[in-house]
Formats: structure tokens, sequence, C-alpha cells
């Protein structure tokens, strides 16, 4: 079975505990402080989005639209649970999925409560509220997922990529302002981060296990 969880270290996952807790500060921030309106650069960002118009990025904006929206997400969560789950990694299975579901919960949650407006001159079709952006929470979430399953530097650089892509896409079809996608990248992050070792934590009845290179030592030490 993959060992994941151990791998994460402890401060990685007290900094995910901390950033879901900014994102949710955040919210609370725009709604009571900045009464659901641009903060910092979104304004200007905003505008430089809006002022930058190639065929090439509208087709790909457009393409990120369509296939990272919560249905296509969870039908490929659910397939890669379904391999998962055959080949008796139930353990990552159940932290995949666990990590997207949380994420849909926290994002519209979120959501509810910030009730931040959406920017007027959006170039697609998008409902529901701004804060955070639900499209770079989910992209985040999966592609974190997978990154700690695989556990490949090249994986992680393109679930980098993937997330920052998804968050540009939004801010360039002006459906959600910059910060919308910063919280939403950071949430889905960091939720999948926090589950997949608390789902390890758990199924191992809380134990500390001994880091992996430590096994791949084992018997080699001399006297």
């Amino acid at each position: 079975m993959v060992p994941i969880g151990r791998e994460i270290h402890p401060r990685a996952v007290s900094a995910a505990s901390l950033a879901i807790l900014f994102v949710i500060a955040s919210g609370v921030a725009i709604r009571f402080v900045a009464a659901g309106g641009a903060i910092g650069p979104d304004q200007s960002w905003h505008d430089l989005m809006a002022t930058l118009r190639t065929q090439f990025a509208d087709s790909l904006a457009r393409v990120l639209n369509a296939v990272g929206g919560t249905l296509d997400v969870t039908t490929v969560v659910v397939v890669l649970a379904i391999v998962l789950l055959a080949r008796r990694e139930w353990r990552v299975g159940v932290s995949l999925v666990a990590s997207i579901l949380i994420s849909l919960i926290a994002f519209n949650a979120l959501k509810a409560v910030v009730g931040r407006a959406r920017p007027l001159d959006a170039l697609v079709a998008a409902g529901g509220d701004s804060f955070p952006s639900g499209h770079s929470t989910m992209a985040a979430a999966l592609a974190v997922g997978i990154a700690l399953i695989v556990r490949r530097v090249w994986v992680w650089v393109l679930a980098i990529v993937w997330g920052v892509l998804m968050a540009w896409s939004r801010t360039y079809l002006l459906v959600h302002w910059l910060s919308d996608t910063v919280a939403g990248v950071v949430l889905g992050a960091s939720i999948s981060v926090v589950v997949f070792w608390s789902v390890h934590r758990i199924s191992r009845g809380g134990r500390m296990e001994r880091p992996a290179h430590s096994f791949e030592h084992a018997g080699h030490s001399g006297p």
C-alpha cells in the first residue's frame, strides 16, 4: 500500500491548516471590511486582464473553463478512486475522494458566507458568488492529491502549473477577482495536504511512523 501521509511533514500540515484559516479570515474581511468589493491588486489585475486579448489565450481559458467544473473534476476523481480501490489502495482512494468532497463543501460554504459579487463584465456565464473560485479550489485539490499519490518532482511541477493556469483563466475570463482565485488555490491545496495526512494518521491509530528513508536503509547500518 502506498504510504501516503508519513512523507508529509507535520510542519507542512500546520502550514496548510493555517492557510485554510487565512482563507476563511480573508473571506470574512472581504465581506465585512471591503463590503464584498475589490481588494488590493484585484481591480488593477482585472483591468489588465480585460485589455490582454489573444486568440490563443481565449481558447485556452475557455477550455479550462469547460474541463475545470465540478462535474468534470468529480468524474476524474471517481475514475481514479475506482482504480485505486481496485488495487486495494483504499487509504489513498479515501483520501482523494475526501479531499475533493471537503473542498467542494468548503468553497460553497465560503461563497454563501462571504456573498461576494462577481465582476460585472464576465466573458462566460458563471453562477453563484465569487469568493473563493470553485474552479481554482477543485483544480488545486485534485492536482495536489495526485501529486501526493505519485510523488514525483515532475508531477508536482505539473500540479503547480495546472493550479496557476486555472487561476489565471478565471481572471482572464473576468468571472473572478484575483483574490478569489488565489484563495481557491490555497484552499484546495491545503485541504488535500491536511486530509491525506489525517486519513493516514487515523488509519494508523494516530501512531507516529519512522520516515520512509529510514526503512530504505534498515538492515544496512553497521556497528
